[in-house]
């Protein structure tokens, strides 16, 4: 193996290795209704689910995906999020989902900005919209941005409609043919009861299904998921 080979395969586990510590941050914080799993193909795609539980996207259930640049995280370039379901919020571009951060991320700093504060930001964004401090140079959604302004009423039923949407498309085929998609399943007495009843006892229960396939579910009229 030559220099050049052996430095760039170092260089190349360094990084996956700060992919891995980064993803592995996300489990200390405190993000509340956000599911995030590195696609299991790709290291610089993860998929995520945001289950907004407070402000006027209550209840909605949110497709996104991050995407870390190639140099990540080493890189001035800010990642991606974008959203796979359709949205009505000012700071997500209508056509192609894409948050806009520039306000609140102009540059990535490696060391100090993380992923994590990413998903905070999105969180906020959905819990407390009509508190951001939104610069209208740079709103993608100039609908929802003069309607959230001027027509409350008409902004709040394109908001309702979308969270509608949402919950209508919980459980739709994966869009992406990976096995780490996050994926729901309509709840299954047989299969999911006893992990609830071990939740609401704080015991341990079998399930007959195999532990590589994973549990994740979601009451239909609660939607509030349940995962091990």
């Amino acid at each position: 193996m030559t220099m050049d080979v052996h430095d760039k395969l170092l260089e190349t586990v360094l990084q996956e290795y700060k992919i891995l510590t980064e993803y592995e941050r996300l489990q200390s914080e405190d993000l509340s209704g956000v599911y995030v799993t590195p696609s299991y193909e790709n290291p610089f795609l993860w998929f995520g689910v945001i289950f907004v539980r407070v402000g006027i996207y209550k209840d909605g259930i949110f497709r996104f995906t991050i995407t870390l640049p190639s140099k990540f995280p080493n890189d001035n370039t800010v990642p991606l999020l974008t959203f796979q379901s359709e949205m009505f919020h000012p700071l997500i571009h209508p056509e192609d989902g894409v948050v806009e951060l520039s306000d609140a991320f102009p540059k990535w700093h490696a060391g100090d900005n993380h992923v994590w504060q990413l998903l905070k930001f999105v969180q906020f964004i959905f819990h407390n919209v009509e508190n951001c401090i939104i610069q209208p140079e740079n709103v993608p959604n100039n609908d929802a941005y003069e309607l959230m302004m001027e027509n409350r009423a008409d902004f709040l039923q394109r908001v309702e409609q979308c969270i509608e949407d949402s919950q209508q498309k919980l459980y739709d085929q994966p869009s992406e043919l990976d096995r780490n998609y996050i994926c729901f399943d309509r709840f299954n007495p047989e299969v999911h009861g006893p992990v609830l009843e071990s939740m609401k006892q704080s015991k341990c229960a079998e399930v007959s299904t195999p532990p590589s396939s994973g549990l994740s579910w979601v009451r239909k009229g609660i939607y509030q998921p349940m995962s091990k």
